[in-house]
């Protein structure tokens, strides 16, 4: 008896410890529209499971001119350690490449258990997610300026995060502030960088922790107009931007499918050595 115990523990732990997950790839799954809770596809094209994967995730990239949606769920690769990874990004972005401006919003969902990046666990996130931004109205900042020096750029900190405001204003190719919101009160540093310039865009990012429903906000401008990064721009920018998750709503949810599918490999497991048992 001991050791048919022992044979069903090893049996729980080897299925319980090995996830598998679901791969729709985002070339199959793109779709010339604004997608929402209400409108995605009951059903997702080119769809498998695999498994023994690190962790499983959720994707989706939303985008304006043109309108389009991009879904992707993919498994994090071979298995080696046991992952709690368990979290939501949602990141805002406006940018101007110099050739168009373009919106984008995009959500990674990260989870490490049994089949977490399921078609009804999208379902549940857009449920419990609420992303709303007018960043358009901020379009006249992200003008690319072939004009550009470093004296029209605002320079503060106080952050705790290392930020120069010391710099050559010969050296600086755009004006930036970040601001972030952790554990502790906003915190801001504005100055410039020196790199060369890709584009200039605003972007808010907020990522959620599941285990501890945590939240970090990250707010960011890079633009070349003077006094395009001042701390009241940057105001503005989080004024008009609004994320915001439901832990309870969507991990309620969770919990039912976690439930259903333990009950499912306990019957499974049960079942196993009943059989095991009956063949001895």
């Amino acid at each position: 008896m001991l050791v048919s115990l022992f044979l069903a523990f090893q049996l729980f732990y080897s299925v319980t410890c090995s996830i598998s997950c679901y791969n729709c790839p985002m070339e199959f799954n793109t779709f010339d529209s604004i997608i929402t809770v209400d409108t995605i596809p009951n059903n997702l094209k080119n769809c498998s499971i695999k498994t023994e994967q690190s962790e499983c995730s959720i994707q989706v990239i939303w985008m304006q001119n043109p309108n389009q949606t991009r879904i992707a769920l993919v498994g994090g690769g071979e298995r080696r350690t046991e992952s709690d990874e368990h979290n939501l990004k949602n990141d805002i972005l406006l940018k101007n490449d110099g050739i168009k401006t373009q919106w984008t919003n995009t959500i990674l969902y990260v989870c490490s258990t049994e089949n977490c990046n399921s078609p009804s666990t999208l379902k549940h996130l857009l449920r419990s997610l609420t992303s709303k931004d007018n960043f358009n109205e901020f379009s006249y900042l992200l003008v690319m300026n072939e004009h550009f020096n470093g004296t029209l750029c605002f320079f503060y900190a106080n952050s705790s995060v290392s930020c120069e405001t010391e710099i050559d204003p010969n050296t600086c190719k755009q004006c930036t502030t970040e601001e972030y919101i952790q554990t502790k009160p906003l915190e801001i540093c504005s100055n410039c960088i020196m790199d060369d310039v890709i584009e200039n865009f605003i972007t808010y990012e907020v990522k959620f922790f599941m285990n501890n429903r945590e939240r970090h906000d990250f707010w960011m401008i890079e633009c070349q107009l003077p006094n395009c990064n001042t701390i009241d721009n940057s105001d503005l920018i989080r004024q008009k931007s609004n994320i915001q998750f439901d832990f309870d709503l969507f991990l309620n949810c969770s919990r039912q499918l976690t439930n259903i599918l333990s009950i499912n490999i306990i019957v499974f497991v049960l079942l196993t050595l009943y059989i095991k048992i009956k063949l001895n």
